[in-house]
């Protein structure tokens, strides 16, 4: 229960991939870089994809001042709206999302 179903890999779903993880991309160790409104949908998007979250939202991420030794420039820490869905049906989501989400994406740094 909360585990995160594929979003990639459902029989009924019209969705084709490359929104959530840059399908036409080379697949690397980079990151892609998203504007913090993509990355909070993407967010989003995966979270509703796991049982029982169909209506939970982030909010928020948390820059960090430097990348950290993995090279992600955003915390763990991201602020939820969980909608009224208990915190034991989405903590297993937003574990699961944010750690795989972390791997792939970067906060885009505003241009100065």
């Amino acid at each position: 229960m909360g585990a995160p179903a594929d979003p990639l890999n459902d029989a009924e779903d019209t969705f084709n991939g490359g929104f959530l993880f840059g399908k036409d991309e080379e697949s690397g160790t980079e990151r892609q870089a998203l504007a913090r409104e993509e990355l909070l949908a993407r967010l989003t998007a995966l979270i509703r994809s796991c049982e029982g979250c169909g209506k939970v939202a982030v909010l928020e991420v948390t820059p960090l001042d430097a990348p950290d030794t993995a090279g992600c420039n955003w915390s763990l820490a991201v602020v939820l709206e969980p909608a009224g869905v208990a915190p034991e049906v989405y903590v297993l989501a937003y574990a699961s999302v944010v750690l795989m989400a972390r791997e792939r994406w970067n906060l885009q740094q505003p241009a100065h």
